[in-house]
């Protein structure tokens, strides 16, 4: 397995105490035969590029997320004067529990290993896989009906999916990993201001935590142990973050080709990138209709794309013929096909004689 532990920007963030250990255990996500095929391959691009609907920029809570860590980890590591912070130790604490809870809450990271999940079992990506824990809020809510009336799945559900599906896929590692390093003990106790940082230790003020030094039950949580769980918990999510990053990176060799994915109405696929990053696809249709969808810095598009009920991708592929020859139903059986240009360029792509990628420009 390549050195998972080299470049990205989240890498920044991470102690390596158990890093390459996880980066191990989570790698396998990442690689399956099955994601070569022709008919699979859109699905793990999707995951790859996190395809959902329109974004306007700053609109993406990852990249947020990234940078509000990124800034804690500048925080924490600064010198801190005793004029000003009178007990820095405790001060460096804070920020990094605060770092803590923010990373175990994300979304991305169970997002991405629940798809990941999914893939390995034939399932298609979706938008929200949870979207079945989704809970409907109090009816005595004043939540207006047209907005986000349901009560999101909280951490412990979401663990619980990615159990039950990591042992459906023969990978048990991925939940066992995942589970060990989330401690809703001291989430509830940091989200609830229901602790105390005193004298080198965490004191739980409503609740008891299991040491694993000692093997008791204790309210009291010493620095060093709390920060060994604390940077346990990073090494998992950095190495998640890293090994996703260069799983996108590995498309590269894909710039400009052609591939054929779709048999019954010839429909060929481009991966597009910004540099050597994966950003998104297009689908070129013989009836010069042209699916897109792309993310960038400032924002996300979709082009004759639709997203169904049960949070899937697929396409909208223009006018069907009137009567329809052999090689597509998009085509009249008097036609040749003509699949759209390039953007930017003056090509027309073509379904190709075999069944394999093909350089288009």
């Amino acid at each position: 397995m390549p050195n998972a532990a080299e470049g990205h920007e989240a890498e920044k963030i991470q102690p390596k105490s158990r890093f390459k250990e996880f980066a191990d255990i989570l790698n396998p996500l990442f690689w399956a035969d099955d994601f070569n095929r022709a008919d699979r391959l859109l699905e793990f691009v999707c995951t790859m590029v996190r395809a959902a609907g329109l974004e306007d920029t700053g609109w993406d809570s990852y990249q947020e997320s990234l940078t509000f860590l990124e800034d804690l980890k500048r925080l924490w590591s600064l010198e801190f004067s005793k004029e000003t912070f009178p007990e820095p130790d405790n001060t460096r604490m804070r920020l990094y529990l605060i770092s803590y809870c923010h990373v175990t809450e994300m979304n991305f990271p169970y997002g991405l290993m629940a798809n990941l999940l999914r893939l390995r079992l034939g399932k298609k990506y979706a938008i929200e896989p949870f979207g079945h824990l989704y809970q409907k809020a109090n009816k005595k809510s004043k939540v207006p009906s047209f907005m986000h009336n349901r009560r999101p799945p909280s951490p412990e559900a979401k663990i619980k999916e990615i159990e039950k599906l990591s042992q459906e896929v023969r990978l048990p590692g991925v939940g066992v990993a995942l589970r060990s390093v989330y401690d809703s003990v001291i989430r509830n106790a940091v989200y609830h201001s229901d602790y105390v940082l005193h004298d080198g230790s965490m004191r739980l003020l409503s609740g008891y935590r299991k040491s694993k030094r000692e093997n008791v039950m204790t309210p009291r949580v010493p620095f060093d142990e709390l920060f060994e769980s604390l940077e346990e918990t990073f090494a998992f999510f950095s190495a998640l973050i890293v090994l996703y990053n260069r799983a996108k990176s590995s498309f590269k060799g894909f710039h400009h080709s052609m591939l054929p994915f779709d048999a019954h109405y010839k429909g060929l696929l481009e991966l597009t990138f910004d540099g050597n990053e994966l950003t998104g696809f297009r689908a070129y249709w013989p009836n010069a209709s042209l699916s897109i969808y792309a993310r960038a810095k400032n924002g996300c598009m979709a082009q004759n794309i639709t997203f169904e009920a049960d949070g899937s991708i697929n396409f909208m592929v223009g006018l069907y013929a009137s009567n329809p020859g052999k090689f597509s139903p998009l085509v009249e059986h008097d036609a040749e096909p003509i699949y759209p240009v390039i953007p930017g360029t003056d090509v027309r792509p073509y379904w190709p004689a075999e069944l394999r990628p093909y350089c288009a420009y």
